[in-house]
């Protein structure tokens, strides 16, 4: 039962309780947790309010049952990444958002922490968070809503990492129309931030990739650009042209596409491409300019990819991070060659 993973019983006392009719042992679920719930705060916890009162955030769940599907991941720094999740209302009112991240150095696996967002009033909770950027060089990130055909889902919030503490800082709605966003990412050209997305582009063969000035004092994009990127994945009426997009500090681009066949099972197929750079033409404006040939660097069988995080380390050469929604079977998290397949070990 799912309360045995987190009922803090004895082994043996467990075993006597599955044994129970059921009704007796919710009874005791029930009477265990008023115990626990009843129990005085600590003096640590009484000095320190300030920690649930931060504009933005409130206590965090230490952990769940299961690791949530990845809509989006962003490195932070060393081993620390942050992941966003398309929970979406009514069903999903109870659901994470956000997850802080963190890479073990032993095989306990992915550490996970869930943070609690407030939502600034009137508005809403999130609906599908679908990709996330960060700021290069800040512990701050877009968390950007994907869109949808109501009109809803279309706001881009600005959040600010302190410690462990997430913090909303500001939002603005998205100023093109849009309708299914599932890569963006930020990259800094020279003094300025762009900010670039794509749509997945669901049975098509190609989808825009756009780009504009991004300011954040007060949050604001500035004038679109656009280039047309035609997807070298399979052509299906399943096929996602772009469901990731990442930017490393040298302006190279990657991007991922996914064949979902809108089952929840799959079988989903994934591949992961650099595809081209932005920097700043003759001109002195950032310009996406794309490769003839798309560098193939991963095709994964039987998983979803739908976020790409680089990790570059004070030391060593940059990491790509891949991050999957494998919808019933929730997600992961794994670590790709930044070569193409062919030239591993060369």
């Amino acid at each position: 039962m799912a309360w045995a993973t987190w009922l803090p019983l004895p082994s043996w006392l467990h075993r006597l309780i599955m044994d129970w009719p059921c009704h007796l042992r919710r009874a005791v679920v029930r009477l265990a947790v008023m115990a626990v719930m009843a129990l005085p705060m600590t003096p640590a916890a009484q000095a320190r309010p300030e920690v649930f009162a931060a504009i933005g955030m409130s206590p965090q769940r230490s952990e769940l049952p299961f690791l949530p599907d990845f809509s989006g991941l962003a490195w932070i720094e060393g081993n620390l990444f942050v992941a966003v999740h398309d929970t979406k209302p009514p069903q999903g009112i109870d659901q994470p958002r956000v997850s802080l991240l963190t890479l073990s150095t032993s095989q306990r696996g992915l550490q996970a922490q869930f943070p609690r967002i407030n939502w600034p009033d009137p508005h809403a909770p999130s609906n599908a968070f679908e990709s996330i950027a960060r700021i290069p060089g800040t512990r701050q990130m877009l968390l950007v809503e994907s869109g949808d055909e109501a009109g809803r889902s279309r706001r881009i919030f600005l959040a600010d990492l302190d410690r462990r503490k997430l913090m909303l800082t500001d939002f603005v709605h998205w100023p093109v129309p849009i309708a299914s966003v599932e890569g963006s990412a930020v990259a800094r050209i020279g003094d300025r931030l762009i900010f670039l997305y794509a749509e997945n582009a669901r049975g098509e063969s190609s989808t825009l990739i756009r780009w504009a000035p991004l300011n954040l004092q007060p949050l604001g994009l500035g004038r679109f650009e656009e280039l047309r990127f035609v997807s070298p994945g399979p052509s299906s009426s399943h096929g996602r042209s772009v469901t990731a997009l990442e930017v490393d500090r040298e302006g190279h681009v990657f991007a991922a596409a996914a064949l979902d066949p809108g089952r929840d099972h799959g079988p989903f197929v994934s591949m992961v491409w650099r595809i081209g750079r932005l920097a700043l033409d003759d001109n002195g404006r950032p310009n996406l300019v794309l490769l003839a040939v798309p560098q193939l660097l991963a095709t994964l069988d039987g998983v979803k990819v739908e976020s790409l995080a680089i990790r570059q380390l004070s030391e060593g050469d940059p990491q790509l991070f891949i991050g999957t929604h494998d919808e019933n079977f929730a997600g992961m998290m794994r670590l790709i060659p930044l070569s193409s397949p062919s030239t591993l070990g060369d």
